[in-house]
């Protein structure tokens, strides 16, 4: 009598565990967003474990050629706090970085997840990424461009996720 109640509460938690790890998995954002945000957004959500604050931010660039007729452009980068434009910028070996400063607090405990979406996302590359912050900690996001990059307006969604234990 005493193994069917110990198997059946071992079942009945397994369950549970099950359950909260699927609910934990669809609220952070693992699929593509259907349409990218417009400015910076910033949207909180919790599951039985987890708060999550997942911070969205509008990413664009337009890649030139300049080998063809001068069109009166002019390379630079934009530099809005509230996106992550890289601008207008030359096909080539081009890297163009920008980057996110975490600070936190003493005892405080976060894990941070970034995600990128869009036709941008093969260009966006991080120096870290799925990490603990610790003080002031800082995230270097790297737009690669080749000789193959092809011009045109790439665009999609920089996603900051992050993780905090529910106390």
């Amino acid at each position: 009598m005493k193994v069917k109640i110990s198997m059946f509460l071992i079942l009945v938690f397994a369950l549970f565990v099950f359950s909260a790890t699927i609910i934990s998995l669809s609220l952070t954002n693992k699929e593509s967003p259907k349409n990218f945000v417009d400015n910076i957004t910033v949207v909180a959500k919790s599951d039985i474990f987890y708060d999550y604050k997942i911070t969205k931010y509008p990413s664009n660039v337009q890649i030139v050629d300049l080998g063809v007729e001068n069109t009166g452009n002019k390379i630079g980068i934009a530099i809005e706090p509230w996106m992550f434009d890289f601008g207008l910028i030359p096909i080539g070996e081009n890297s163009v970085e920008k980057s996110i400063i975490f600070e936190v607090s003493e005892g405080d405990e976060a894990k941070v997840e970034i995600k990128v979406f869009g036709n941008i996302s093969e260009m966006i590359s991080f120096s870290k990424n799925n990490f603990y912050p610790k003080g002031d900690d800082n995230v270097s996001i790297f737009l690669n461009i080749t000789k193959n990059t092809k011009p045109g307006n790439y665009t999609g969604e920089i996603d900051v996720i992050i993780q905090k234990e529910k106390l």
